[in-house]
């Protein structure tokens, strides 16, 4: 009586897994694969001066535009080329534009990924 017990047991908890991984499989059909996309970090500190290095990774190469914007209107654009898969460091001196908030970002032709910071000069 116990060993059928303990089968039942095993047998449900399998059944219970199985079930698990149908329903992630179906929810995860319509997701976006982040994979294919690059991964911009944020700058050390919120506040920067001087000069301030933003990186961001790309999965593979591609065309990748990298903008700072204040209100919406780009200030400043640090690049816009093709980069190859891997890891990439912009440097840009923030003594050019006044203190305040602003945005740093990438656009490529399937994302457009921002992040905020602040300049004090």
């Amino acid at each position: 009586m116990e060993l059928l017990t303990i089968l039942y047991i095993t047998l449900s908890i399998l059944l219970v897994i199985i079930a698990y991984r149908f329903l992630l499989k179906r929810w995860s059909k319509n997701r976006v694969p982040t994979e294919a996309y690059c991964v911009l970090y944020s700058t050390e500190t919120y506040e920067v001066t001087g000069e301030v290095e933003f990186y961001f990774q790309c999965p593979d190469t591609m065309s990748v535009s990298f903008y700072i914007w204040s209100n919406d209107k780009v200030v400043a654009e640090l690049a816009s080329k093709v980069f190859k898969q891997g890891g990439h460091i912009l440097r840009y001196n923030t003594s050019q534009l006044e203190n305040g908030g602003y945005t740093f970002g990438i656009v490529t032709e399937k994302q457009k990924t921002i992040k905020k910071f602040a300049i004090k000069n």
